[in-house]
């Protein structure tokens, strides 16, 4: 169970923070007990730096030329121009306040930032200050229902699904889809509905009228844990195939808090296994440490794991192979995020639905994010981000076929009580 697990990897950080902590920067003798010796330099060279951030980017650019059939330099200019765009819709969620009808990226439109408004006098101070950040061809669109008004919604719907998806076969599902200005509630695609589900359907028409919208999906969502092997050397960062007992996962971002540094992962993959591993190239496989704390269920999928011997380990705010982590930025559907996978690599996608209900195998998680990005089971635990900026923890997906759900970064990092490691 959660709690017990909880308790116990709280204990064992009490006890580890007592203790002096390794210099992050002071390398491991050559004589080392276990016969490690000293990791490979950390720094890459510039150049070598900047060509896998290019070829990161070529990625990025490369789905977003497919999905939407534009030519490359066009999907360049949208890539580019995205962590601006994120930056102006968390400040004008800010700023509206209740005329605040959520943000999204429309593709359709050639990759302009849209924001809903509930009244006409917000749509010119949206205006302004899309002009004072250099994006004014930021477009407003009149809508019914406040972003609040949404989350209410959501958070209402989620409560009464995760009751009713309870001994059920297959899950109701629900997330907030800002460019349609509604709650989606889904069920599997065929499957045949409890009285409970049937019940919270009929419940939230009547309740919420248009501000829910009823549909179906096509699979049932699952975590990506998994059996294999992969392996890398220091320094430690997000990407890279981790292992308890046998299951394997991937790391997501490293972060810190006082003198202690955590690498982050999937919650239910700390569920598998205290202890956790990485398989070197170097030095076959060596402990990262105990799973400090973790939370999996109705308030998201996150963990983080004490690296114990970080003048070792050399953790860096960094995406494998290298890039840089500069700082973290919200969801909005229709942006794009990526991921670097132990299994499925580096891989894109577009934020479909926020604030999402999601239907595991015998719990519902509250508050995550879906995008249409590809993986594969052994995924989980990846650092989900755009260009040099953290989204998130990768989390799970449908049982076949692309799609990719999320634990939003900044929750995570609040649940834990770290602060993201920069790079």
């Amino acid at each position: 169970m959660v709690r017990p697990k909880r308790r116990r990897a709280a204990a064992a950080v009490a006890v580890a923070a007592a203790l002096t902590a390794a210099s992050l920067a002071a390398p491991a003798r050559a004589d080392a007990p276990d016969g490690r010796g000293a990791p490979p330099a950390p720094s890459p060279h510039a150049s070598s730096r900047t060509q896998t951030q290019q070829e990161a980017k070529e990625t990025l650019v490369k789905q977003i030329a497919k999905d939407h059939g534009v030519p490359a330099a066009e999907a360049a200019r949208r890539a580019d121009r995205q962590p601006a765009q994120f930056g102006l819709a968390a400040r004008l969620g800010k700023d509206l306040g209740a005329a605040y009808g959520g943000a999204w990226i429309d593709q359709g439109r050639g990759g302009e930032l849209t924001v809903g408004v509930t009244e006409a006098a917000a749509a010119a101070k949206v205006r302004s200050k899309a002009e004072s950040a250099g994006l004014g061809t930021t477009r407003t669109k009149r809508v019914r229902y406040g972003f609040g008004h949404l989350r209410q919604v959501s958070a209402s719907l989620a409560k009464r699904v995760a009751a009713a998806n309870k001994g059920a076969a297959s899950g109701l599902q629900t997330g907030i889809v800002t460019s349609g200005n509604t709650v989606r509630l889904s069920s599997l695609r065929g499957a045949a509905l409890t009285p409970a589900q049937r019940g919270v359907i009929s419940w939230a028409r009547r309740t919420f009228g248009g501000a829910v919208q009823v549909s179906t999906y096509a699979r049932k969502s699952v975590p990506r844990y998994c059996y294999d092997d992969y392996s890398c050397d220091p320094p430690l960062r997000s990407g890279l195939a981790i292992f308890t007992g046998g299951a394997r996962c991937t790391s997501a971002f490293m972060t810190y808090s006082g003198s202690r540094y955590y690498m982050l992962t999937a919650g239910h993959c700390a569920e598998l296994g205290y202890w956790w591993d990485v398989s070197t190239y170097s030095y076959g496989y060596q402990n990262v440490g105990g799973a400090a704390d973790y939370t999996f269920g109705w308030y998201g999928d996150y963990a983080a794991v004490s690296v114990d011997d970080p003048g070792w380990w050399q953790p860096r705010g960094w995406v494998l192979p290298q890039t840089s982590v500069y700082g973290s930025e919200g969801d909005y559907v229709g942006g794009y995020v990526c991921k670097q996978g132990s299994t499925t690599g580096y891989t894109c996608g577009s934020i479909t639905e926020v604030d999402a209900t999601v239907s595991y195998p015998d719990r519902t998680l509250s508050g995550m994010t879906w995008s249409t990005a590809c993986d594969g089971p052994g995924d989980s635990g990846s650092g989900v981000f755009d260009g040099h900026y953290a989204h998130g923890i990768l989390s799970g997906g449908p049982d076949s076929g692309c799609g990719m759900i999320h634990e939003p970064i900044g929750r995570a990092l609040s649940g834990l009580g770290v602060s993201l490691l920069r790079g």
